[in-house]
């Protein structure tokens, strides 16, 4: 244990020392170039990518979760099977014990939210590095006994590794009684609270129906996109800037800087760009990872769609992020007289959001090629009214895109089931794109 707390401290200085590098454009460049000689040594020990070490990165197949997942056993480099890794994986969610590894190597499953399972590896090398990035770009360091509330679907022994003689880390899990976690957050008054925004939101409710005062330092949104209503409402209960960490199941991929904008870590991440459209406003990152060894992560093509922001004044030189507008697995395709018509979820929250200041919350669901369900819930005035209003502002949205005979009909409750992420936009028609 003394080995792996050293193991940490080594990377945060690191970190820190090499901070000023990403500032400047010539500096982040060369650090990437440096990372990237000992990432093409390391895919020697993979029987998947081996053969390719040498070639351009242009040269190697684009990944998603299904072929990644097809090629686990090739691609991991400590022979791990997807077996072994899945066994070990599913009976931590069954047990809600999440230390178990395989041979040293941690062992997390994802959510599963598209459709496919996926397992991440982790060495003990690999956490250290994850615990220092999150020390240097989310948490801060502190000499101050610090502690840190932490809700998410499943812990891990990476999420563990947080814990030091400064931070102590508490895991809540949010398939339990979330009524009883609010009640203890209150209680003992963590001064860093992480979660996703669905469970943020149930948090600060708790804090205004109790009339207690938070007192945090630090929020932050994980796991789920940040809607900005959302943000807005809790910055307004929790009186500070909500910060956002961009992971997924392959790896921490962006943070907030301090100027409150989310920036990709291109200092060890090398990000292509796949436009979704003309205007070249949205696209899918196709992340390379140079710091990944057990699980090399290699052009993956993520579903998340991405809008690029203008150079931040905070003057990082790293890619900000304007937006994550959702998944495209939610985007509503319709087709009429021959011709696909494409709407993304941007378009169908601004109609909703802006037909009436007497929505609090909503979901938009598509459950056939001509049927949508519209859920909201109101914080002041007649129900009635602003749900008609939301239903006018959808009716002319699809009118507006030349979709004809679209049927609106209501929903009464989210259905969404505990544990599971909330989406604003979903797409339950069984279509893909």
């Amino acid at each position: 244990m003394i080995g792996f707390k050293l193991e940490i401290l080594w990377y945060f200085l690191l970190f820190r020392w090499q901070r000023r590098k990403r500032y400047n454009q010539k500096s982040l460049h060369q650090l990437r170039a440096t990372k990237e000689t000992r990432w093409r040594k390391n895919l020697q020990k993979s029987s998947f990518y081996k053969a390719l070490s040498g070639q351009l990165l242009s040269k190697f197949p684009i990944m998603d979760k299904s072929s990644f997942m097809t090629h686990f056993d090739e691609i991991n480099t400590v022979g791990i099977t997807k077996e072994e890794a899945f066994a070990v994986g599913l009976e931590s969610e069954k047990s809600r014990n999440f230390s178990p590894t395989v041979r040293g190597t941690t062992v997390g499953l994802s959510s599963g939210t598209s459709g496919n399972r996926g397992i991440f590896l982790a060495s003990q090398t690999e956490r250290a590095i994850w615990v220092a990035a999150i020390l240097d770009r989310v948490i801060g360091f502190s000499l101050r006994k610090r502690k840190v509330a932490f809700f998410l679907r499943a812990n891990s022994t990476l999420y563990e590794s947080v814990n030091s003689s400064l931070l102590q880390f508490k895991f809540f899990d949010i398939k339990s009684d979330m009524e009883e976690h609010g009640q203890t957050v209150v209680a003992t008054s963590p001064h860093i609270l992480v979660g996703q925004p669905s469970v943020l939101i149930h948090i600060a409710r708790h804090y205004e129906q109790t009339g207690q005062r938070p007192s945090f330092e630090k929020v932050i949104s994980v796991a789920e996109v940040l809607e900005d209503d959302q943000k807005a409402y809790l910055e307004k209960v929790f009186k500070i800037m909500i910060e956002q960490v961009y992971q997924c199941t392959e790896g921490f991929l962006a943070h907030t800087c301090k100027a409150g904008f989310l920036h990709f870590n291109e200092d060890w991440l090398l990000i292509e760009k796949k436009y979704l459209d003309e205007e070249k406003k949205r696209f899918h990152p196709i992340i390379t990872d140079l710091l990944r060894t057990t699980q090399p992560i290699v052009r993956y093509e993520l579903n998340d769609i991405i809008h690029e922001g203008e150079p931040c004044r905070c003057g990082l030189k790293t890619m900000q992020i304007a937006k994550i507008e959702g998944r495209s697995d939610d985007v509503f395709e319709f087709v009429h007289d021959d011709k696909t018509i494409t709407i993304y979820p941007d378009f169908i929250r601004q109609a909703v959001a802006f037909s009436s200041d007497a929505i609090d919350n909503y979901v938009v669901i598509r459950r056939s090629e001509k049927k949508i369900g519209l859920f909201i819930e109101v914080n002041k005035g007649d129900f009635l009214n602003a749900y008609g209003k939301a239903e006018s502002a959808l009716q002319s949205l699809f009118e507006i895109f030349g979709i004809p005979g679209i049927t609106i009909i209501r929903e009464e409750e989210q259905l969404l089931q505990k544990g599971v992420k909330f989406k604003r936009i979903r797409n339950e028609s069984h279509q893909t794109i």
